[in-house]
């Protein structure tokens, strides 16, 4: 069964999230996993990507857009279904991806902006109806 992991702050602004998953990926990226960000549209996707670039000033993650080709362990999309060549999913979408059940295991970012919390609480909600064995980790 997919593992449901969340992960939770109360920072508020502009790039918490976006730091928030960057810092889970390489987590998971120097533990030899493959990652799958998926974000809520092009908008956001395109923006986690030029973000990825910048997080932090001293490191680097292997990623790139989601495409036919991609192959870097860490890729970033939205929308459609990323296929099986990755088992940690990391959820920057209001709403939980039709395709998340097929991960490992499903990272989701809380932060204290009131409308990421709301939709945060909905997506808990959603494993918890499931019968999802969920971890919360407060950061």
């Amino acid at each position: 069964m997919t593992e449901i992991l969340f992960y939770i702050t109360d920072r508020a602004g502009e790039g918490v999230q976006t730091a928030l998953a960057w810092r889970i990926a390489d987590k998971a990226w120097r533990q030899s996993h493959r990652i799958y960000i998926h974000c809520g549209d092009a908008e956001h996707a395109r923006a986690v990507d030029e973000a990825f670039w910048r997080q932090p000033a001293t490191g680097f993650l292997p990623h790139e857009p989601a495409g036919p080709n991609a192959a870097s362990p860490v890729v970033v999309g939205h929308g459609d279904d990323p296929g099986d060549h990755h088992d940690v999913l990391i959820n920057l979408a209001p709403a939980v991806p039709d395709f998340a059940t097929r991960f490992q295991r499903v990272a989701e970012m809380i932060t204290g902006d009131p409308d990421l919390r709301e939709a945060g609480r909905a997506r808990f909600r959603f494993y918890r109806d499931r019968g999802f064995d969920i971890q919360s980790h407060r950061l």
